[in-house]
């Protein structure tokens, strides 16, 4: 109700005041409000499988990558280097080994059905279904490094939130694997601006790290089939 003018000649009313129900209906929908930027920030990303999808369509192009870290080898830890291309579409990878020493020489390819192994000292082609392939003197399967489909077949994984890396801020997914994949458990760093795994954790049941794994270098380029299927023509062909 007016009481009549103010100094300045206008009408002076009472200052608004709300009742204890109105404050808390009030409070209530700010929260739900900022609950709703919250969610905005993460970018709608509420799940592993969102981000997954993401990672699938903005890789869905050729692309390749350096992978560089530490792995537990035979001899304990050890530098791993290799160089990852990718035919997405096509459900196709490979992987070039560089380091360690054991590994130089080595490679993999990986088609949507098998595995196939280089090794370079024997000059043989180990072919083994995909399930059940691992790299010899790597520990784990090589699936993930560069196939994220195969690998969230592979690992139960969740969001577990953002943290910030050197290449900006990143989903963290976490997990356990399915089966006896040679590691029981994983973390993986994705780049939030540009969908692309970052880094690689891999650890056993104790939770000791087997391998922690960074990707570097990684460009979009035009690859083909062949080249990523190429290997000695001398060499031995076995299966598995």
């Amino acid at each position: 109700m007016a009481r009549g003018p103010g100094p300045g000649g206008g009408i002076r009313r009472r200052p608004l005041r709300l009742g204890p129900l109105r404050l808390e209906v009030a409070m209530r929908k700010l929260a739900a409000f900022l609950g709703l930027v919250g969610l905005l920030s993460l970018g709608l990303a509420q799940s592993a499988q969102e981000i997954l999808d993401r990672v699938e369509k903005n890789l869905s192009t050729p692309w390749q990558a350096t992978v560089q870290g530490r792995i537990q080898g035979p001899g304990g830890e050890e530098e791993l280097l290799a160089r990852v291309y990718a035919l997405p579409q096509a459900r196709l990878f490979r992987v070039e080994f560089l380091k360690p020493g054991s590994l130089e020489g080595n490679f993999t390819v990986i088609t949507e059905k098998e595995v196939w192994n280089y090794l370079y000292l024997t000059n043989q082609l180990v072919i083994s279904p995909r399930e059940k392939a691992k790299i010899q003197g790597l520990g784990f399967a090589p699936q993930g490094l560069g196939d994220l489909k195969a690998l969230s077949e592979q690992v139960d994984l969740r969001l577990e939130g953002e943290v910030r890396l050197p290449e900006g801020v990143a989903w963290k997914l976490v997990g356990r694997s399915k089966e006896n994949q040679g590691f029981a458990a994983m973390e993986l760093y994705i780049l939030k601006a540009d969908p692309r795994p970052l880094r690689f954790v891999f650890l056993d049941e104790k939770g000791k790290v087997l391998a922690d794994l960074k990707v570097v270098e990684f460009k979009r380029t035009n690859l083909t089939e062949a080249q990523l299927k190429r290997y000695p023509k001398d060499a031995q062909v076995v299966r598995r």
